[in-house]
């Protein structure tokens, strides 16, 4: 059984945002109570200071031997995530529940969606892990509680076409032609502290980060994109709605062009989940979490 985790306040604020046209409907992101200053890094809730946003760049090393990218897909249920060691993971959304077994790099949410339904996952992570956080993301979570923002480092995500204090604006526009790789269909960031290309999936936001940081070798592991009929490895039979199917080609188109990149850089990018649909666009099976 799914259900939607977005407070009915919530949906009512969407749609009067929406109401107001969509060239400034993100703004809902932040309303009320949440300005982001991007230029300088302060971010404010209710009018205090919540914390100071810091690059990606200083939570996520350049140049490692790997870094994972680790999702919640069912695959994972059944992989020994604790062959990653420690120091060498992004773990996104429901994959925080994992920084028990390993120390991540970071935590990256996106979805306001899965604050407000695991903000007890995410406030229990140790103070000293590093985040990614969506401006939705941000605003939902210090609506719970903002105490766990501020004594943490954390780096915005936000969408290079509905940018925090700037109008929305096409993937095309001539402003991104510096940020994005851009292939037939698909698209990236290889500037991912500018913005990141958002495609229905945090995982494939936290590829744009990691790719960012020049790894000898990335690999991906939880992100089936091919069972989300199926409960994440963490829920139980009530589990969340995914829109992952709905999305999916936008998403495969991404991380193809991802793929692409990555083997004219001499960079390995590799797949872990036996049953992801990125084996069918040309990613290798690695056997690492076996």
């Amino acid at each position: 059984m799914t259900r939607s985790d977005r407070p009915f306040s919530r949906k009512l604020v969407r749609l009067g945002f929406q109401i107001l046209g969509r060239d400034r409907a993100h703004r809902q992101d932040l309303w009320p109570g949440l300005a982001i200053d991007k230029p300088s890094g302060r971010v404010t809730w209710r009018g205090r200071a919540l914390f100071q946003a810091v690059p990606a760049q200083a939570i996520i090393p350049r140049d490692l031997p790997l870094i994972a990218v680790v999702g919640s897909g069912p695959s994972l249920k059944g992989q020994k995530i604790s062959a990653l060691g420690d120091d060498a993971a992004i773990l996104c959304n429901g994959a925080a529940s994992l920084a028990d077994r390993i120390r991540p790099l970071a935590v990256a949410v996106e979805d306001e969606r899965f604050v407000f339904r695991h903000h007890a996952m995410l406030a229990a992570l140790p103070r000293d892990i590093p985040l990614l956080l969506s401006a939705a993301a941000i605003r939902a979570w210090a609506e719970r509680d903002p105490r766990p923002l501020q004594v943490r480092r954390i780096a915005l995500i936000d969408n290079l076409q509905k940018p925090i204090g700037l109008p929305r604006r096409a993937i095309s526009h001539p402003d991104l032609r510096q940020i994005l790789m851009r292939g037939q269909r698909g698209a990236f960031s290889v500037a991912p502290d500018d913005g990141v290309v958002i495609t229905g999936t945090v995982a494939f936001t936290a590829l744009q980060f990691a790719m960012a940081a020049t790894p000898r070798r990335i690999l991906l592991a939880g992100i089936d994109l091919s069972n989300d009929d199926q409960p994440r490895f963490y829920e139980g039979q009530d589990r969340a709605a995914s829109g992952l199917s709905d999305g999916l080609p936008r998403i495969l188109d991404g991380f193809a062009l991802a793929r692409e990149n990555a083997e004219k850089r001499g960079m390995d990018l590799t797949c872990a989940s036996p049953v992801s649909a990125l084996l069918e666009i040309g990613y290798t099976h690695d056997r690492a979490l076996q």
